[in-house]
């Protein structure tokens, strides 16, 4: 009897350790994997963006931004920061592949990014300021809230 129990018991922990890297390996696999898309036409990635933006040097938080690209290449953007909202807008022109803005202020840089197996997009932003200071974000497209599912 006691080895059927311990028969029993091994039998159940090899079996939960294979389910435990059973679901790693399929949490590993369904991970994005991106890689970088010249950008050939502004209008492939106008639309509403949305992420994370992280400041260097770093500040206590990280800000929220908001990011709009129109067909033409203007864009504007928002970031929700706890003292205040900071706002912008410029042009973007297409430069070896990426979508770049610059006026007295500073630079900014996007380039496309695209999962091959799902298709799913990513914009990676990087700026910086005359006065030293960078920002990135990595962007999403913003889920579509507005009434007759118009971005």
């Amino acid at each position: 009897m006691k080895k059927i129990v311990k028969w029993i018991q091994l039998n159940a922990l090899v079996i939960g350790v294979l389910a435990i890297l059973g679901s790693s390996l399929e949490a590993a696999s369904a991970k994005p994997q991106l890689s970088p898309t010249a950008i050939t036409d502004i209008k492939t990635i106008a639309g509403r963006w949305e992420g994370i933006m992280i400041r260097t040097p770093r500040s206590r938080q990280d800000d929220w931004v908001r990011f709009t690209i129109q067909d033409t290449g203007d864009y504007d953007f928002s970031s929700y920061r706890t003292i205040g909202v900071f706002r912008g807008k410029g042009t973007l022109t297409l430069t070896d592949g990426k979508a770049t803005a610059q006026n007295e202020r500073g630079k900014l840089t996007i380039q496309l990014f695209t999962d091959s197996a799902s298709g799913q997009q990513m914009l990676r932003a990087e700026g910086r300021g005359k006065d030293g200071i960078s920002h990135r974000a990595e962007l999403r497209r913003a889920a579509d809230t507005t009434p007759g599912g118009k971005k």
